[in-house]
C-alpha cells in the first residue's frame, strides 16, 4: 500500500512552516518561498517581538546584541526518547506569543524582511515577508507545536544551536508533525556530520532514517553570513577577523543560495530521502577573506587564528553562552581538519543558477562592516 504522505505533489493544497524563520537560512528560505508563491508559516519564538525588532534587523544594529549566527552546527549527545505528551491535534495555550500572526503586506511586513537602501540585512535576505505567517513556535515547548503545524504538510527543520538535547525537543516534534500529516519534512544539517558522529544533528538525521518520516537532509558549509554576524564588530570597529580556523580553506555558502535550494527542495517531486551536500564553488581560506574585504573596504583588513583556549576566553568576554562557546570551538575544529573544504557543484545543479562568491557576498554587504 503506498503511503500518502512518501511524495510530495504538484497541489499546493497547504502551507509550510519554515522553523527557526528569525535565522539566516530561515529568513532566507521564507522570503524564497513567499517569492515562489507558496503558504508559509514562519516559526519564531515570539512572534510580536520579532514584528518590533525588525527595524533592527533592517539596519544592522541588533547582530551583536543577538549574538552569533553562525552557519554550521553545535556538538552534543542526546538519545532519541518518547512521543511528545500531546496528541498533535489537542488545543495549545492561548499565551499571546502562541497565536498566529499574519503579516500583511507593507509597513509591518517590511520591518521584518527589507533592510534600508534596498541592502541585504546581516545574515538574512532582502524580501519582503509579506503574506507569510508568523506563529510562535518553540521546540521547547510543546503547547506550540500544534498552533504552528494548523494547516501545515511540509516542514523545514532547522536546529537552533541552544537546542541539544534533541531527543526531547526536535526527535518528538518529528513525530508530531508526522502525527499531523506533514509529508515532507526537510532539515537542515551541517557539512561536518560525517566528522562528529556524536553531534544533535548526526541523532536528527540517524532518526530520520530509520523511521518512515519523507524527508531530504540539507548539508550546509560554513555560511559566509559568519562575516556579517559573528566577525562583525572585530570587522567593523577592530579593522580585523578572529577565527579559530588556522590556515584552512572553506568552500563557504550563502545563506540566499541555502534557501533557493531548500525552496526547490520543498515545492518540487524528486528530493525525498536524499541528501545534498551544499558549498560554495571554490575554497577560500580566511587570508583570502580577509584581502577581499580590504580590497571592497578601502582599507586593510587583517585574520589572526586564536587557539581554542584563546578562542574560547574572547568569546565568554563577549557574553557568548558557554554551549554556544563550545559549538564554535568544535565547528572550527573541524574546519582545521579540512572538513569544510570541498566546493561541489550542487547548488548549481539544483537551481540553476552558480552560488554566490565571497567577493559578491562582500559587495552586497559592505555597508555591514562601516
Amino acid at each position: 500500500m503506498t503511503d500518502p504522505r512518501a511524495a510530495p505533489s504538484s497541489r499546493r493544497s497547504a502551507g509550510i512552516l519554515v522553523t527557526g524563520a528569525s535565522g539566516a537560512v530561515g529568513r532566507a528560505v521564507v522570503d524564497a518561498l513567499v517569492a515562489a508563491g507558496e503558504t508559509v508559516v514562519a516559526g519564531v519564538r515570539d512572534p510580536r517581538a520579532r514584528l518590533a525588532d525588525g527595524a533592527k534587523w533592517a539596519s544592522g544594529t541588533a547582530a551583536a546584541a543577538r549574538g552569533s549566527r553562525p552557519g554550521s552546527a553545535t556538538t552534543g549527545v542526546a538519545r532519541p526518547t518518547g512521543k511528545p505528551d500531546r496528541a498533535p491535534n489537542q488545543k495549545p495555550s492561548r499565551s499571546p506569543a502562541h497565536k498566529p500572526v499574519t503579516v500583511p503586506a507593507g509597513a509591518a511586513a517590511r520591518t521584518i524582511g527589507k533592510p534600508a537602501a534596498g541592502r541585504d540585512e546581516p545574515g538574512a535576505a532582502s524580501a519582503d515577508h509579506a503574506g507569510a505567517s508568523v506563529r510562535g513556535f518553540d521546540f521547547a515547548d510543546r503547547s506550540t507545536w500544534a498552533s504552528a503545524l494548523a494547516g501545515v504538510d511540509r516542514v523545514l527543520l532547522i536546529r537552533p544551536l541552544v537546542v541539544t538535547d534533541v531527543g526531547r525537543s526536535i526527535i518528538p516534534f518529528i513525530d508530531t508533525a508526522m502525527e499531523s500529516g506533514v509529508r515532507h519534512v526537510v532539515f537542515v544539517s551541517q557539512l561536518s556530520l560525517p566528522f562528529d558522529t556524536r553531534s544533535p544533528q548526526h541523532i536528527v538525521e540517524t532518526y530520520l532514517k530509520r523511521t518512515r518520516a519523507p524527508y531530504t537532509v540539507l548539508r550546509p558549509n560554513e555560511l559566509m553570513q559568519v562575516l556579517s554576524t559573528v566577525c562583525r564588530d572585530d570587522i567593523r570597529q577592530r579593522d580585523e577577523i578572529v577565527l579559530p580556523a588556522g590556515r584552512a580553506r572553506l568552500a563557504l555558502v550563502d545563506a540566499r543560495d541555502v534557501a533557493r535550494v531548500a525552496a526547490r527542495v520543498l515545492t518540487e517531486p524528486g528530493h525525498l530521502r536524499k541528501t545534498y551536500t551544499l558549498s560554495g564553488e571554490q575554497a577560500v581560506g580566511y587570508q583570502e577573506v580577509a584581502a577581499l574585504l580590504s580590497d571592497e573596504l578601502g582599507r586593510p583588513i587583517t585574520y589572526s587564528s586564536p587557539s581554542d583556549e584563546e578562542y574560547l576566553t574572547l568569546l565568554a568576554k563577549q557574553g557568548t553562552k558557554p554551549d554556544l562557546a563550545a559549538a564554535l570551538q568544535a565547528v572550527y575544529q573541524v574546519v582545521r581538519g579540512r572538513g569544510a573544504m570541498r566546493p561541489t557543484r550542487t547548488i548549481r545543479r539544483l537551481t540553476g543558477q552558480r552560488p554566490v562568491s565571497v567577493r559578491r557576498y562582500i559587495e552586497d554587504h559592505r555597508d555591514v562592516w562601516h
